[in-house]
């Protein structure tokens, strides 16, 4: 399987903004496990959620919600997908403006 991530960057207000991203699993060679998904990079004190985790379809939705007074610049995302023993990412922007 492989991971993508749509669309590749977001900008939210530092005020408790949320940015959503739809990450499609490609499911390759008979390929049918669920996936779970994680993501790193984002700043602190933000929530991610994906929806649904894990996933045993062809994408989920991930959901980023800043805090208030989030530091205003990017954040270099990576989404990780892990089935059993295979392991695939993916990459994002999340761009914290005024």
């Amino acid at each position: 399987f492989s991971l993508s991530v749509n669309p590749s960057s977001v900008s939210v207000s530092r005020t408790g903004g949320t940015a959503t991203y739809t990450v499609t699993i490609t499911r390759t060679g008979g390929f049918a496990d669920a996936v779970s998904l994680s993501a790193s990079g984002q700043p602190a004190g933000s929530t991610t959620n994906f929806s649904p985790n894990p996933s045993s379809g062809t994408s989920s939705t991930m959901t980023i919600t800043v805090a208030s007074g989030t530091v205003r610049r990017s954040y270099a995302l990576t989404i990780t997908g892990t089935s059993g023993s295979l392991t695939r990412t993916a990459s994002a922007t999340l761009v914290v403006t005024k």
